[in-house]
């Protein structure tokens, strides 16, 4: 049996780093590189991330539709803080904290058999079973009658700021960010408001524990060169990566446009008939049927749209080497009543988990070769300029800190 060594952990300087960041970002297009290496791979930098990031811009937590009944929850973690995102008796959508106001504990631990969505009718801590109704209030909390004081009317999960936005609950830890409608509202207006993803249904959702730098499944996600060849065989048979291009950078998103095969197009205009899996999104027409695309709402809400669904991807640092990934596909809820939907929507996940696999293996390798000496700072196509987006979105962040 082979035994893989991993080369051994380099040190690097964070300050250092964070100079070569905003150096590869000051870069034109047109001579555009990779970023260094150290910034997937360096618990400094990704304290920084965490810092300036996760605890600072909104983030996206789950569609509406995964909390559509009271009880319905959905876990995550972000900057450190155990969340729940839960819908209420009241119909109201929260995102609480998962540490229980007794002893500290993660009501739902990672890793201990815990559902990563679900439903419940009360919020129970596991240690000593006090227990919290879907708006975070204690309402139980056996043998503390001997606790002088003790008021179970006064103890409630923390709360914290979120807001629905086109569908999809985000939450920020932050007090001074912008809402969600001034922060997205181009983003909105000229390109992914068009789909009204919040009347879809998501439909498929499966959970990754990734052995890699967020930022490298963020950036293979966002370009449409490695259709050549990490996905010869599933995308780029309809979606050539020759032709794709990407809008102007824009501070709050980056948008890259991925036209059909020619033949497609030319049939689609012909027939008007857009000849999807399932119907086509309402409001989407002409051009819109002709491409599907590729979206990042900086810092990590990633979309990636057809005429008939959308597939949204939520991705989370757990570590600077590692990140947890739910995949998801939102249709129309109309497209359930199909005759054959079970089939197709079999059929379409496949296809959804089969170029997810082949990401999976290509980040996975790529976080390796960040740690050897044999990599340096190579350069960029055209078809990764949405890559050059996020370098200056990053290096922003970065004198932002710095200010």
């Amino acid at each position: 049996m082979n035994t893989v060594i991993s080369p051994p952990t380099k040190k690097s300087d964070p300050q250092a780093l964070c100079q070569q960041v905003k150096e590869t970002a000051a870069k034109p297009r047109e001579r555009a590189e990779t970023m260094p290496p150290g910034i997937y791979t360096d618990k400094d930098f990704m304290d920084f991330e965490t810092r300036e990031i996760f605890r600072k811009e909104w983030i996206s937590l789950c569609h509406v539709s995964q909390v559509a009944k009271a009880g319905d929850f959905v876990r995550a973690d972000v900057g450190g803080e155990p969340m729940l995102v839960v819908r209420g008796k009241d119909d109201e959508i929260r995102v609480v904290s998962r540490v229980c106001r007794h002893r500290g504990m993660d009501l739902m631990p990672s890793g201990f058999g815990h559902a990563e969505e679900g439903n419940k009718r009360v919020i129970l801590c596991p240690y000593h079973l006090w227990s919290y109704d879907l708006t975070g209030k204690l309402i139980g909390a056996p043998e503390m009658q001997q606790a002088e004081g003790f008021d179970r009317s006064e103890v409630c999960l923390h709360s914290y700021r979120s807001e629905i936005w086109e569908g999809f609950v985000f939450v920020t830890l932050s007090g001074e960010i912008a809402p969600l409608a001034e922060k997205y509202g181009r983003f909105r207006d000229q390109f992914v408001g068009k789909w009204h993803m919040g009347d879809g249904e998501l439909v498929w959702s499966r959970h990754w524990e990734c052995e890699f730098n967020w930022k490298i499944l963020l950036e293979n996600f966002m370009e449409a060169y490695h259709h050549l060849g990490a996905h010869m065989k599933t995308l780029e048979p309809f979606l050539p990566a020759k032709g794709c291009w990407t809008e102007p950078y824009d501070p709050e998103f980056s948008a890259m446009h991925l036209p059909l095969k020619k033949e497609m197009r030319e049939e689609i205009m012909a027939s008007g008939d857009a000849g999807t899996a399932f119907p086509v999104f309402a409001g989407l027409e002409g051009e819109d049927l002709l491409e599907w695309g590729v979206y990042l709402g900086f810092p990590n809400f990633l979309l990636f749209t057809a005429p008939d669904r959308v597939y949204w991807y939520r991705l989370l640092p757990t570590g600077p080497e590692t990140c947890t990934l739910m995949t998801t596909m939102i249709i129309q809820a109309a497209a359930k009543g199909m005759a054959d939907y079970e089939t197709v929507k079999a059929r379409e996940v496949g296809a959804g988990v089969a170029f997810h696999m082949e990401d999976m293996e290509v980040c996975a390798a790529t976080q390796r070769g960040m740690r050897s000496d044999g990599y340096s700072q190579g350069r960029l196509s055209h078809l990764e300029e949405p890559i050059w987006h996020f370098q200056k979105y990053l290096a922003e962040k970065i004198r932002s800190a710095e200010a």
